[in-house]
């Protein structure tokens, strides 16, 4: 088996979808909070690379058997997946429950395509709900399922990151 370096990058998303995705880390408080985590949307905050300031995106996640998992759906070029090469220390919010953990950037490419096909099996159940998935993908929004099967045709180069909470 051989462990090499993910390698996917993806053109930066337009301004409004930009705009579209920094949305959810806006609204992650209360019960919007729990319905995002029912979602597979976690924020993450790390440690700015450049500044040493904290910052903080929604993205999707995944529990594995010792922590969770997310996917860089932009790249290695990603600004959270940069901050994580930096300084792996992180802070998980999943719902109201706030876990600090380590990010540990998935090397081999088996694990990657595993993982990545966990995702591809609960994708029903995560992203935006399925009636109003075809709205976003109609106006150009934002494809989840498309991403997710972008993820799948390139899962042996797409960044996976796992999490696991400090003292596991």
């Amino acid at each position: 088996m051989t462990e090499t370096a993910p390698t996917f990058t993806r053109e930066r998303p337009n301004p409004l979808l930009k705009l579209g995705l920094k949305l959810p880390s806006k609204l992650y408080w209360g019960p919007l909070a729990t319905f995002m985590s029912s979602r597979c949307v976690m924020l993450l905050t790390t440690t700015g690379r450049k500044s040493g300031l904290p910052r903080t995106g929604a993205i999707s996640f995944h529990p594995m058997e010792d922590g969770y998992f997310g996917l860089s759906g932009f790249g290695v070029d990603s600004q959270w997946y940069q901050n994580v090469l930096a300084n792996p220390k992180v802070t998980l919010q999943i719902g109201k429950e706030t876990i600090e953990a380590n990010a540990t950037v998935v090397e081999d490419p088996e694990r990657r395509r595993e993982l990545i096909m966990h995702i591809k099996e609960r994708s029903a159940g995560c992203g935006p709900p399925a009636f109003i998935r075809p709205v976003l993908s109609g106006l150009r929004l934002f494809d989840y399922d498309g991403d997710v099967q972008m993820a799948v045709d390139n899962a042996e180069t797409f960044p996976v990151v796992e999490f696991r909470p400090e003292g596991l």
